[in-house]
């Protein structure tokens, strides 16, 4: 038996690979709440804000093509739209927090309950990489996705026989 399996059976810490799982899970959780402040804000705006505000804010050129695709973006939505964006970014931001909660507890269904959301995210990715195909970051998101999903098949019953470290302890002091 592996030590990975060893310490897991123990009640040990993750490995490497699901630490790093977790701090993948919690940056996106990051950035979705960060998405969904931001939304929320500019939902209770009386005037959206034009390209050049967008790039004061942000500290970067006037002439910057995300600025003006934001900006074009921000015009076409309504403040309702907005909002509805920035509670469903957050929702998912909490989500991504909550899998690496999970993981990190080591509860043995949290990598069953990751690699299903993280398959369902799948087909959304392929989708946008069949619409924007000239975009690297969403070939980098697809890939990192598809090894997390590798990753957790194949250690997916890891945490199956492990018990919470608190747990055992009120168990042995219980019993003895």
């Amino acid at each position: 038996m592996s030590n990975t399996r060893k310490n897991a059976r123990k009640g040990g810490r993750v490995s490497g690979g699901f630490l790093a799982v977790i701090i993948f899970k919690w940056v996106k959780g990051v950035a979705f709440v960060i998405f969904g402040i931001a939304a929320l804000r500019l939902s209770r705006l009386d005037i959206m804000p034009s390209a050049v505000e967008i790039a004061r804010f942000l500290s970067v050129s006037r002439e910057n093509a995300l600025v003006h695709w934001v900006a074009d973006v921000i015009r076409t939505v309504t403040p309702k739209q907005v909002g509805a964006a920035g509670i469903a970014s957050l929702f998912i931001g909490i989500v991504f927090f909550v899998e690496g909660a999970l993981l990190l507890a080591r509860v043995w269904w949290s990598t069953y309950f990751t690699i299903g959301l993280t398959a369902m995210g799948i087909p959304l990715e392929l989708w946008e990489i069949a619409h924007r195909p000239d975009s690297i970051r969403r070939y980098v998101l697809f890939a990192l996705n598809v090894a997390i999903l590798v990753f957790l098949w194949t250690r997916r019953n890891e945490f199956r026989h492990t018990r919470p470290a608190k747990a055992t302890a009120v168990k042995k002091r219980a019993a003895g």
